[in-house]
């Protein structure tokens, strides 16, 4: 049992990008508390290590999934293994074609431009808000975060490059007081998040989203509040033209949902103002 734990929790920490001693600590548990741990719970544990998986691309849109493969991998029978994708089925992250096998979900584009749509209305909000409640510690800490990612700035580090980014906006909403208001957005943005990983992988995306990101924090700092807002505006309805471009390279990793809908949409607006600010920052990166 203490051996099933431990590949697990590894499993789970790699995934999650949680430090050795997770995996550690479980060994531990396992060995002083050596009741046989419940099903669920380790169905749990291998849907979060498979979930994290599809997100960051390490498991391809439309990649084979074998239930037996992950039995082996996970040191488990295939029961777990089957309910954890039976999970990440209703999550439309898993499709599951019943006597022909699974597979990882293509990204659902009316998903994607869901989410960006509750995101930017939700993070617009929060730069608003955070403005009129930021002090000199808050300003601390937003350029604390952004000189963050821009140490990570490299092809090799883009784990903490995107975790920098996730911090970022976290803070905004830290900011405005609605620290709690995060779930809301991280629950929704999935399919989003499949986008982004496999986004920071294009040449020099990774500098533009520090510049986007740069373009937020100084007028938040000069507490220009329009300013602020038409910035993460610009940057949250980056996600369009992301897509526009590997749709272009990789097709197959994306669906259109209700005949072909998502592929109509374009990207709204964004202020020439805004645009040129952001591509100046993005030169001098």
């Amino acid at each position: 049992m203490a051996r099933r734990v431990t590949r697990i929790a590894r499993s789970v920490a790699a995934a999650s990008g949680l430090a050795e001693t997770v995996a550690v600590s479980a060994v531990s548990r396992a060995n002083t508390h050596p009741a046989p741990l419940r099903r669920n719970t380790i169905s749990a544990q291998i849907h979060a290590a498979l979930r994290h998986d599809i997100i960051v691309g390490r498991l391809a849109p439309r990649a084979m999934l074998s239930e037996h493969d992950f039995a082996v991998r996970f040191g488990v029978s295939r029961t777990p293994v089957r309910e954890a994708m039976i999970k990440l089925a209703e999550e439309g992250l898993v499709e599951i074609f019943p006597q022909y096998g699974s597979f990882v979900a293509p990204i659902k584009l009316l998903d994607v431009f869901d989410s960006q749509f509750a995101r930017e209305a939700l993070e617009c909000a929060a730069v608003e808000k955070a403005i009129e409640r930021l002090d000199k510690a808050g300003d601390r800490e937003l350029k604390a975060v952004i000189d963050r990612q821009r140490l990570a700035l490299r092809p090799q580090s883009r784990d903490a490059f995107f975790r920098a980014d996730e911090d970022m906006h976290i803070l905004i909403f830290k900011a405005a007081g609605h620290a709690n208001a995060w779930r809301f957005v991280e629950g929704a943005k999935a399919q989003m998040d499949r986008v982004r990983h496999i986004a920071i992988t294009m040449p020099r995306k990774q500098a533009s989203i520090l510049a986007e990101h740069q373009a937020v924090i100084d007028r938040m700092l000069a507490r220009d509040r329009r300013g602020a807002v038409e910035a993460m505006r610009a940057h949250l309805r980056g996600i369009f033209r992301t897509i526009a471009t590997l749709r272009n390279e990789n097709s197959e990793y994306f669906a259109d949902d209700q005949g072909g809908e998502a592929a109509r949409v374009v990207a709204p607006h964004v202020p020439r103002q805004t645009r040129k600010y952001v591509n100046s920052s993005i030169t001098r990166s």
